[in-house]
This record gives C-alpha cells, structure tokens and sequence, in this order.
C-alpha cells in the first residue's frame, strides 16, 4: 500500500471514532501526527514508508533527579504496559529522562474495529501510568496548536 493511502486510510479512521488529528508532519519516509478527544492529547501516532504497521506513541518526561522513582517503579511500569499490550523504552538525556509508551497495529489487521481496541488499550495503559505517575490533567491542548 502507498503511504499517503496508509495516511488517509488512519485519519479517516481516527476521525470516525471521533478523534481529532492534528500537528501532522511528513517527509519521504514518515507520516506523524498527535491525536485527541475534547482538546486532550491523547498521543501521537506514526506512519513510516516501508513499513507494515501504524504505531501509536505516548511520551512522559521526567526531571534526571526522578531516575530513583522511574528505578523503582520500573517492574510497575513493565507490568502495566504488559497488560495492556503495549511496550515502552526510557531514554536518557542531559536534562530529561522520556519514558515512551507504545502499541502498534499492522496494516493487514488495520481497520475500525483494531484500532478502537488497541486505543481503549493504549489509553486505559497510560491512565494507569498517569496514576502510578500521579500527573495532573495537563495534556489538553489548545486551538493555536491546532493548525494541522
């Protein structure tokens, strides 16, 4: 399948189970885009040329002095995205540590019906995460960011 076809086929799909798409960037070799409900970010999804399956993605990013508290509760973290069907890596950097969730679904299985399930999954996963993390609600977005 064509890529732009792969592209179109997922934001027609996102959109009739009411989600919106937006900040969409791509080049010759990958389709990004965040969606959400009722202005919440809800996560970003991508599209790579060549590839077999769309991903969907959540980033957490946490101060470096948290290392202690991501160790800790890293068998939680794993569990968690386990149950859910996800998977996540955690990369370090000079100031932040991103912790990313992530679920897939491969195109030959991507329809309506695969992608509500896997982001009933994707979502309930990261509402836990939130929970363990104990974020507030800071993941809405607003209008002037939604220019896609």
């Amino acid at each position: 399948m064509v890529m732009n076809d792969l592209i179109e086929r997922a934001e027609t799909i996102f959109s009739e189970l009411g989600y919106e798409v937006f900040d969409q960037e791509q080049t010759e070799d990958i389709y990004q885009a965040s969606f959400g409900k009722d202005k919440n970010f809800d996560g970003s999804f991508f599209i790579e040329n060549e590839s077999n399956f769309i991903e969907l993605a959540y980033t957490y990013s946490f101060d470096n002095d948290e290392e202690s508290f991501l160790r800790e509760h890293l068998e939680s973290m794993l569990e968690i995205c386990y149950e859910y069907g996800s998977y996540f890596n955690i990369m370090k950097g000079d100031d932040e540590i991103h912790f990313s969730v992530f679920a897939k679904i491969y195109f030959s299985g991507f329809n309506l019906e695969s992608l509500s399930d896997t982001l009933e999954d994707f979502n309930a996963c990261n509402r836990e995460l939130a929970l363990m993390f104990e974020l507030e609600g800071d993941n809405h977005y607003s209008e002037s960011e939604d220019d896609g």
